[in-house]
């Protein structure tokens, strides 16, 4: 059995080595950037740019599958235009081009824009490129597009894909390694459902088998909601104007009573049920639980 040793939480390390039984990590730390610490477990779960992943598998472009898009998100504060919008999610779509919003508590306004760009590369100024790409719009975009700050969220819109999701005394952990993109929704779930998941497996002892086990267990779901999302770019961000009309036709009739339901569940993955502890995942593959 594993022992119980205190989870700490930090920023991503500044480098990761093998060290016997365990893994040397140097994590910066706010008394003393260059701390270094043996730990029993790493568990990278940084996100889409995962430092943990770049130290243990290599650089992020062997592990990144884009989409074709470039996503933009910001919230500013004016009462007038959050009253305008309201709290419903609103869209402007030309072919290429989608900018969304809604209103939040406090007067505040949420904005994301979406642009097809085959290029992955990232502009030297987001804003300026927002400006010039949407600025021949009309809607709420010329009172919102002079005042966008600098320090707006901006990427590429991706997933990632890695050939495994551990190695040693390492393991990744959410959009580090099964990133669905926003185009498939539910990220924030499945990496909830991974954590509780890795935890599960953890619990039952034996780091190398539980880390397999819990790849086993999440991956083909994941798989499948990337697939999903791949498949849902088109109804999201079309790229013609008869695909703008029937994603909007398709939009109306789906807030007829009775039709919404069954509208939803055609855009959304299955029910891959994830929450199943481990002597449930056993017993559903006709295995015993170990004594």
């Amino acid at each position: 059995m594993m022992t119980r040793t205190p989870a700490r939480q930090t920023s991503a390390p500044a480098t990761s080595q093998r060290s016997g039984r365990n893994r040397s990590t140097t994590m910066p730390q706010a008394s003393d950037p260059a701390t270094r610490r043996a730990v029993d477990l790493l568990v990278g779960a940084d996100g889409v740019h995962s430092r943990v992943r770049e130290l243990v598998f290599g650089p992020e472009e062997r592990h990144l599958r884009p989409l074709g898009h470039h996503v933009a998100a910001c919230i500013l504060t004016d009462a007038e235009l959050s009253a305008r919008v309201g709290p419903r999610y609103r869209m402007l779509t030309v072919p290429g081009l989608m900018a969304g919003a809604y209103a939040l508590p406090e007067d505040r306004l949420a904005l994301l824009f979406l642009r097809r760009e085959p290029d992955p590369a990232l502009p030297a100024d987001p804003v300026a490129a927002l400006r010039r790409h949407y600025g021949e719009l009309g809607w709420i975009l010329p009172e919102t597009l002079p005042r966008l700050p600098a320090d707006l969220y901006y990427d590429q819109v991706t997933q990632v894909e890695t050939g495994s999701w551990s190695r040693g005394r390492a393991v990744l952990l959410g959009d580090s390694c099964q990133a669905v993109s926003l185009f498939a929704g539910h990220g924030a779930s499945m990496a909830v459902a991974a954590a509780w998941v890795l935890a599960d497996e953890l619990a039952a002892g034996d780091l190398p088998a539980a880390l397999a086990r819990y790849e086993e267990r999440m991956r083909p779901t994941i798989a499948e909601v990337q697939a999903f999302g791949r498949r849902f770019v088109e109804w999201m961000a079309p790229s013609s104007r008869r695909r703008i009309a029937a994603r909007d036709w398709l939009l109306r009739l789906a807030a007829l009573p009775g039709v919404n339901r069954l509208f939803l569940n055609s855009l959304s993955p299955g029910d891959p049920g994830l929450i199943t502890s481990r002597t449930g995942h056993l017993a559903s593959r006709g295995q015993r639980h170990p004594a």
